[in-house]
């Protein structure tokens, strides 16, 4: 659908409104949630909040964030030397068959060639790895969690039938009206919310994730840069090959930072000031992130415009520590909380469709996915 024929609703229906604010002019202080000035500093309490490239890092603590990230890319790259010296001592062996000892092999060095690939994006921009406390760990999906880049920017030259379907059903639910200023919770690989920005009538984006480690793979990627990733599979069904070099790269050109802006932030508190959206996507977000669904939805309800819309799309399956399992709610559930909290579902569909098969082994999953539009009323 062309952007031009988007009609873009929600802004302007409010009187608060401000169309000529920037989001910057809207962001908070994760601290104590004062106003931030135009270069990200809290007058009221004093913290600055730094850049890592063009992501800029919204936590309470950001200088603790930045060091804890650099010792968790030490971490990767410590576990990736651990499993290539690992690999090399089992292809030492004698009893090992040779198709055997060629893929142990080659499994090493695509391991060894993945770890060089993150390192090579992540270390100039984090500073470099720091050597990890003995407690630290990563957190929960940080490396599951990076088939999301090779699916958004990789697979079928970027055009992986996965991302069109996505998109397609958000144009469905929201009937072809444009999304104006958005709000995407759970960015990961930023693939939807850039498309959502280029073809559903996005006037400014806003991308937050906590995953340093997808969110500044993705910027590199979308502010027009290429970047070589490669993938790797234990399983893959044959010894040749085990791994699959590919070049990332946004396939309708790069967004810049005055229309398209990442934050490493907390997607449970986004810290921006009320009002301040047109639209809300949380994608693969609200049954795997927010331990308290409500709260969440009234902290949605509040940033957006009133006749603003949230747009929800993913599984409801629930982390199996997600407890109570009364939290594990189903999508009539949903619906009625988002009721009672002051949203009306406009439409939904339901649909099982692939997720992450990779067209390097052939391997994937199959979801059933929902995706559905709210409107804050």
């Amino acid at each position: 659908m062309p952007v031009a024929d988007c009609a873009i609703v929600g802004r302007g229906v409010s009187p608060e409104y401000d169309v000529t604010e920037s989001i910057s002019d809207c962001a908070l202080c994760p601290k104590c949630r004062a106003r931030l000035n135009a270069a990200f500093d809290c007058a009221a309490c004093g913290v600055r909040y730094p850049l890592l490239g063009s992501v800029r890092v919204l936590l309470s603590e950001p200088s603790s964030c930045v060091e804890r990230w650099r010792m968790q890319l030490a971490l990767v790259l410590s576990h990736a030397s651990e499993a290539i010296r690992a690999l090399a001592a089992d292809a030492a062996g004698s009893d090992v068959g040779e198709s055997t000892r060629t893929r142990l092999r080659a499994l090493a060095g695509g391991i060894a060639e993945h770890a060089s690939d993150i390192a090579a994006v992540l270390e100039p921009v984090l500073g470099g790895p720091l050597p990890p406390r003995d407690e630290l760990r990563l957190p929960r999906g940080t490396m599951d969690y990076v088939n999301c880049l090779f699916r958004d920017w990789a697979w079928a030259g970027g055009q992986d039938p996965e991302n069109h379907e996505s998109l397609a059903a958000i144009r469905r639910v929201t009937e072809g009206r444009g999304l104006g200023r958005t709000l995407v919770l759970g960015a990961g690989g930023c693939r939807l919310a850039y498309d959502l920005h280029l073809g559903c009538g996005g006037t400014e984006t806003t991308a937050v994730d906590i995953d340093p480690f997808l969110l500044l793979m993705a910027e590199a990627v979308i502010r027009g840069g290429t970047v070589d990733l490669t993938e790797v599979s234990v399983n893959a069904p044959e010894v040749d090959p085990v791994s699959y070099r590919w070049r990332l790269s946004a396939p309708s050109g790069p967004l810049g930072t005055d229309v398209f802006r990442l934050f490493l932030a907390n997607g449970v508190e986004p810290p921006f000031a009320d009002q301040t959206f047109d639209t809300v996507v949380t994608p693969w977000f609200i049954d795997q992130v927010p331990t308290d669904l409500a709260a969440l939805l009234r902290r949605l309800h509040a940033l957006l415009v009133p006749g603003g819309r949230w747009i929800n799309q993913g599984p409801l399956i629930y982390p199996p520590d997600a407890l109570p399992i009364a939290r594990w709610y189903t999508r009539q559930e949903i619906f009625e909380l988002a009721k009672a909290i002051g949203f009306r579902i406009t439409t939904w569909e339901a649909a099982s469709v692939p997720h992450f098969v990779t067209p390097f082994t052939g391997r994937g999953l199959i979801e059933n996915v929902l995706t559905f539009e709210a409107v804050r009323e």
